[in-house]
């Protein structure tokens, strides 16, 4: 299915939009981070298993893809209680700006995975951004705890 431009422009804006409320939203919630990100992925299971049972689409998978995927998604998980963890810890804002050092870590784990090099401009921006993080901390040291889920996030 191939795309015209306002399409995938309305994708962008509707990505940006429920980005953006994610954070809001888990700041409002008051159920703690596990049960939260529990709550999602029970809806997102449901949601997925209506989906295949309608479309009639087999949803067997090798035992290979099976542990591929459930390791990826405790990953994914785990990065999930990090960030709501965070956003409880501390404020949206702090917990948004220790995701954004991703990358950083990024920037430096993925030459090292793929055996490329490193881009400096990547290193660059994820380093202003660790250094604005250190002046949040220097003056908002009661958010010790969300800075590190939110650091502990971004990896």
């Amino acid at each position: 299915m191939k795309l015209n431009l306002e399409s995938n422009l309305l994708i962008l804006h509707i990505t940006v939009i429920v980005w953006g409320f994610t954070g809001i939203l888990g700041a409002l919630i008051t159920i703690n981070e596990a049960h939260l990100v529990w709550y999602r992925v029970l809806i997102a299971f449901v949601s997925l298993f209506i989906y295949f049972k309608w479309k009639k689409r087999n949803i067997r998978v090798s035992t290979n893809v099976f542990l591929k995927l459930f390791f990826t998604g405790a990953i994914v998980g785990l990065h999930w209680i990090l960030f709501f963890g965070a956003i409880k810890n501390s404020t949206v804002s702090v917990a948004m700006v220790c995701l954004s050092s991703l990358t950083l870590f990024t920037a430096i784990l993925e030459p090292i995975l793929n055996k490329t090099k490193i881009s400096r401009l990547e290193v660059i921006v994820g380093l202003l951004i660790i250094f604005g993080i250190y002046l949040i901390f220097k003056f908002e040291t009661q958010y010790k705890v969300g800075i590190i889920m939110g650091l502990s996030s971004a990896l």
